[in-house]
């Protein structure tokens, strides 16, 4: 029985954008933008219904970036505002009459434009995004804990999202028997070094490190969830949600609280890693790397972290850097986005940085961080 459904659900993994990423996605994209538009000729409905699909994928993209206060003062959308900001759409599953066109919608936006609409409004907005995390959907019923098994409607509900839609991405696990036998449902909830273990060696197979525990808990009157995130960078606290029915069935309830929650999840991220002060400061950090493909790694962890404005290497060895970097925000919100690029930032303390532990002599004396590829 469950091999019948694993084959289902790879089949929508692939369909839906929940297969594995290759790396982060393209935070200037928008998917699943859903199009209708009657006109006097099929030309004219899809004309317009692309162009209603543009402004309404603009929308999505500046609140996608932004938290859901800033929301209300967002800029108004207009076709031409659209248009400028695209920078390019893909149409499926089209649907044409003579008069009516429908039609899912992928639109990527150029950044520059987006960041300039935002601005505009003095508006903050993240750029960076987490790093996908692996998404186990626990279902409480009837007493059972139910995660692997066919008829878990939870788990369904989060394979229907788009969640390359948001800025904390998920990967939903096929669920092979050797995962299966792995990580039963009661070791995913438990706590502990053992049940960690088994679910970081589970994320690893998916290059994920973080792992996001979502339970259900049914009831005749609604649905009780809670998200609970182990094994990332920094603490967070769970987040918790509770459905009514309201004339609902259950399986409706789930996909509305599915997608509320992944929204949640993100509002969460973005509110660690946004900058609402555009000062800019400076730290200097010490770069350990034992070859060049991890000095490499650094370089490039740097470059694409968007709160770095700047870098300028000091000294360098075979073994390490002195780099002064310029960035936006906190240092807690720098190490964190550079955790999402798998570089570590702590603070060098003063006594453990003794000769036979550089690798280079030093240009300044100033206060120092290190940095290094996370493992």
């Amino acid at each position: 029985m469950i091999s019948a459904f694993r084959l289902w659900c790879a089949a929508l993994l692939l369909a839906t954008g929940f297969a594995v990423p290759a790396g982060a996605a393209d935070i200037f994209t928008v998917r699943g933008i859903h199009v209708d538009k009657t006109a006097e000729s099929a030309t004219a409905a899809r004309a317009a219904a692309q162009a209603e699909g543009q402004r309404l994928a603009l929308t999505a993209m500046m609140r996608k970036l932004t938290l859901p206060e800033d929301w209300p003062s967002l800029p108004d959308v207009d076709e031409a505002t659209a248009q400028n900001a695209v920078r390019g759409f893909q149409v499926a599953n089209e649907r044409t009459s003579s008069t009516r066109y429908i039609a899912e919608m992928i639109v990527s936006f150029q950044p520059e434009a987006v960041r300039r609409l935002l601005r505009g409004k003095n508006i903050a907005f993240a750029e960076t995004q987490a790093r996908p995390a692996l998404l186990l959907p626990v279902l409480h019923r009837d007493g059972q804990v139910i995660l692997w098994e066919d008829d878990n409607p939870w788990r369904g509900a989060w394979a229907a999202l788009e969640p390359g839609n948001e800025m904390t991405p998920l990967i939903l696990p096929i669920g092979e028997l050797m995962e299966i036998n792995a990580v039963p449902a009661a070791t995913a909830l438990a706590s502990g070094e053992e049940s960690l273990a088994a679910l970081t060696g589970l994320a690893a197979n998916y290059g994920a490190s973080e792992i996001v525990i979502a339970e259900a808990a049914p009831s005749e009157t609604g649905l009780r969830v809670m998200l609970t995130r182990r094994g990332g960078v920094g603490a967070t606290e769970p987040l918790t949600g509770s459905y009514e029915r309201q004339g609902r069935e259950m399986g409706e309830v789930m996909k509305a609280a599915a997608a509320d929650m992944l929204s949640s999840l993100s509002t969460q991220w973005k509110r660690q890693i946004i900058v609402r002060d555009g000062r800019i400061s400076t730290i200097v950090v010490q770069a350990d790397f034992a070859n060049l493909t991890e000095w490499e790694s650094i370089r490039k962890g740097l470059t694409s972290t968007p709160l770095v404005q700047g870098m300028e290497v000091a000294g360098i060895s075979s073994r390490g850097a002195e780099i002064r970097i310029s960035h936006k925000g906190t240092t807690e919100m720098l190490a964190l986005s550079l955790a999402q690029q798998s570089v570590d930032l702590s603070k060098a303390e003063a006594a453990g940085m003794d000769a036979a532990a550089e690798p280079f002599t030093p240009v300044s004396s100033a206060p120092r961080w290190r940095l290094a590829v996370r493992r």
